[in-house]
């Protein structure tokens, strides 16, 4: 029986020799690429992939077969992506997705709700020179930045408490729209009521189906029942407009304020670190130098382990991937359509080849965003 050192030896050897025949492998998809660079010739052929997995692999045990197999559709993976990131570079004309360099400076920008809204308060602060306009639904924000009457719909994606809002992600494909701009916004919302209002006269609170449950903790514990209405600065309004001291709003201190509200309660979300990111939407995909962030939507073919592979494609390429998340897909019951957002700018040479090979590569994909978070 040989001594470990010894054998350690044969592996190094091995490991060696693996590199060395590596490094001649990517120059041989290198020279492919050159050649399909000046051709139409797809670079993915999954029959032709798996024809090759299954003759090399025949013959083997099966425990080590499965590892080798492994092992090689990852090489064949490398070397696919490798193709596509020299072919960019040799015709750059090939990169699917053009977006404008600049967004034209807005004139109008929409936001769903009522004056005092946070959503007002986000346009404000991502467009401080407009002065936004409100219209009742999320929707019509959408239809009004489709139709040209807003250059801007600036809307809520994700609340560190209550989660994804889903028919925002729904209706930046349902309306063909992109996002531009992001901003994120630390939420504290407060109980606020007509005047002259005491807590203990207050047995019901009315806001947005997403605040509610960012205050879970303080309705249960004074026992008050929860309504759901379109919008937190609505509630406000609806609480003036109604004039009943048993009835509050759960809303932002600038909606109080402007509503002539008495704030009863300030700070009654259940974490104290209580965020909203708001994006805006436009008619344009753009890139500027300041994005840090990409967001895009596909689908996959309906069998195992596809997705997976989408998301090791991407790790791949180096790029830090920071959410995911799935919607049904219309009309196809059971399958999905995926958004995942990653760190980059689309000018880099990295995320043009990932996005050129998933263009290549899936049913569907959409490029929906390129944006910054500040301090990335």
């Amino acid at each position: 029986m040989r001594e470990l050192p010894e054998i350690r030896q044969d592996i190094n050897r091995v490991d060696s020799a693996i590199r060395e025949l590596f490094l001649l492998r990517m120059s041989l998809a290198l020279e492919v690429a050159k050649t399909k660079a000046q051709s139409d010739d797809k670079i993915y052929k999954p029959d032709r992939e798996a024809e090759i997995v299954e003759k090399r692999s025949a013959g083997m045990e099966e425990e080590l077969q499965l590892k080798y197999v492994s092992l090689l559709q990852s090489m064949i993976r490398a070397s696919r992506e490798y193709q596509y990131s020299e072919i960019l570079r040799q015709t750059p004309e090939k990169f699917p997705f053009y977006p404008a360099e600049t967004l034209a400076k807005p004139k109008t920008v929409f936001y769903q709700g009522v004056p005092g809204a946070y959503q007002e308060l986000a346009a404000r602060a991502l467009f401080p020179s407009c002065e936004p306009q409100n219209v009742p639904t999320w929707e019509q924000v959408f239809q009004s930045v489709r139709d040209g009457k807003a250059d801007i719909g600036v809307v809520p994606v994700e609340n560190t408490t209550a989660g994804t809002v889903s028919e925002v992600y729904d209706l930046l494909l349902d309306y063909d729209l992109y996002i531009n701009r992001s901003y994120i916004k630390k939420i504290s919302h407060c109980l606020a009521a007509v005047p002259g209002t005491k807590l203990e006269d207050v047995k019901r609170v009315c806001s947005h189906p997403h605040a509610l449950p960012q205050c879970h903790s303080f309705i249960s514990a004074h026992d008050l029942e929860a309504i759901e209405v379109a919008n937190t600065a609505i509630a406000a309004q609806n609480v003036q407009k109604k004039g009943d001291k048993s009835l509050a709003a759960i809303c932002s201190q600038e909606a109080a304020v402007r509503y002539g509200l008495d704030i009863l309660a300030e700070g009654i979300n259940d974490m104290q670190h209580n965020e909203t990111r708001f994006i805006a939407v436009s008619r344009t995909l753009t890139c500027q130098p300041e994005d840090n962030r990409i967001e895009i939507a596909f689908h996959i073919p309906n069998a195992s382990g596809t997705l997976i592979t989408v998301l090791d494609t991407i790790a791949h390429y180096g790029i830090d991937m920071t959410e995911i998340h799935s919607r049904p897909l219309k009309d196809s019951p059971w399958c999905y359509v995926f958004y995942v957002d990653f760190t980059g700018n689309m000018r880099d040479h990295a995320v043009q080849s990932l996005l050129y090979q998933l263009h290549e590569e899936l049913p569907y994909i959409k490029v929906i965003g390129s944006y910054c978070v500040p301090n990335e």
